[in-house]
């Protein structure tokens, strides 16, 4: 008997008693499906963090901070309430800034170049021609290059005052799309801290950021326009609360693997400083993420487990109804081994159908639920596929689910293997 006659031979077998075949097959379906629909969330939705986080800056990029050891920007210390005032110390103050000094030190550390400090400023309103004013969220760009739905981003090299507008401002602003938006002037208020005197600045959008779960509205302002931005705001103020930089950025060298950027933390730590890169920030999000879809992989792994015991129970009977033709194909010839091979590939083939038909039913599950979220609660974040599906991914989650048929088959699979021929001849 050839492998492909034992196949044939066990499918046929298999719907003999059809009714308890297809409920041991909708038993692994359940499995397959929860497990395969679980699996398709965690790669879309990992790919678009992956995608959102990178925005934030490159592979090679890392963020830079003041290290606070005592952790004196918070007021509760760990799991003792609030935290006694020390004589001396300046809680939340310019100790969690970094000074200009600071970074002509961190451009001497190994490894790190392009050091640059991220300066922030309060922006007050945004205005497009013959349109009211509205409030207005910025930051400066840091040169990572970033999504847009439409134009360029800004160019630091310039000396022009150049604006990347987020898209959530087209429409209110008077542009009849992104494309119209592109090109145009706008005019910025912004407030002298110490006076309270309000300017304008003009600026040119060169381009729309695209939506996002991290651009969250934000618009980037070129390097020219940031530190008009902030003498504006710094105009009048005493020169030690001018230059308030919270962080720095850098790049590290594009060689450096996980062991040399972990030296470089060392590096800086020791000289009073803590980065991070944005891969840990992927790495936290991540985390969470599959931890998420962990517990519901492990729901679908208790539905493949009791459906194994369906399968055990779906051969064993198949075993006692079919003794004498298992006796008979023994006195004719058949070994043990052969019969083994034929109730294995039974347990195969229900695992095989379960597993097909949970795949599939997963991949059209997910098709319908990404069209409904995209027109639904999805509709804001461009680019988010909430369920994808991947060859390998979906090629594993097959073979697990037939081993896992496979090993339940074992038993009966042995037990007919193992049956006398006379004995088996003999049963009524």
């Amino acid at each position: 008997m050839k492998l492909w006659d034992i196949i044939r031979s066990a499918n046929a077998n298999l719907f003999r008693n059809r009714s308890r075949t297809i409920l041991t097959i909708i038993a692994i379906f359940i499995g397959a499906f929860t497990i395969s629909l679980t699996v398709g969330i965690n790669i879309g939705v990992n790919d678009y963090v992956d995608k959102q986080l990178s925005s934030l800056g490159d592979a090679d990029q890392i963020m830079i901070m003041p290290k606070n050891d005592d952790n004196s920007n918070n007021v509760m210390s760990e799991n003792k309430g609030p935290k006694e005032y020390k004589e001396g110390s300046k809680p939340n103050s310019e100790q969690n800034f970094l000074s200009q000094k600071d970074i002509e030190k961190l451009k001497d550390i190994k490894g790190l170049k392009k050091v640059q400090p991220f300066e922030m400023y309060t922006m007050d309103y945004i205005q497009a021609d013959g349109t009211k004013k509205y409030e207005m969220s910025a930051q400066p760009d840091t040169g990572v290059k970033v999504d847009q739905a439409t134009g360029k981003q800004v160019n630091n090299d310039t000396s022009d005052y150049e604006l990347n507008l987020s898209e959530d401002y087209v429409k209110t602003l008077g542009f009849k799309n992104n494309k119209d938006a592109v090109g145009k002037e706008v005019t910025l208020g912004v407030t002298e801290t110490a006076s309270g005197k309000q300017e304008t600045v003009k600026a040119k959008i060169t381009g729309i950021r695209a939506k996002s779960i991290i651009q969250n509205g934000t618009s980037l302002t070129n390097q020219p326009l940031s530190d008009k931005l902030i003498a504006i705001n710094e105009t009048g103020l005493p020169d030690n609360m001018k230059h308030k930089i919270p962080l720095a950025t850098a790049l590290m060298d594009s060689s450096y693997k996980t062991e040399d950027i972990n030296q470089l933390k060392k590096r800086l730590s020791k000289e009073g400083f803590t980065g991070q890169t944005i891969e840990d920030g992927i790495g936290m999000v991540k985390s969470v993420i599959n931890g998420i879809t962990g517990v519901l992989t492990m729901f679908g792994g208790i539905a493949l487990l009791a459906a194994s015991f369906g399968i055990i129970n779906t051969l064993y009977m198949s075993v006692q109804e079919r003794t004498r033709e298992i006796g008979l194909m023994k006195a004719m010839g058949m070994s043990g081994g052969k019969i083994f091979t034929l109730f294995s590939v039974e347990a195969l083939l229900i695992g095989f159908w379960g597993s097909i038909l949970g795949v599939l039913g997963a991949m059209g599950a997910g098709k319908l639920i990404n069209h409904y979220a995209a027109q639904g609660f999805l509709k804001n974040l461009d680019g988010l596929t909430l369920i994808e599906f991947s060859v390998q991914p979906i090629a594993i989650i097959i073979l697990i689910i037939m081993l896992i048929a496979f090993l339940a088959g074992t038993f009966p699979a042995k037990r007919a293997a193992k049956l006398d021929p006379i004995t088996a001849l003999r049963y009524e």
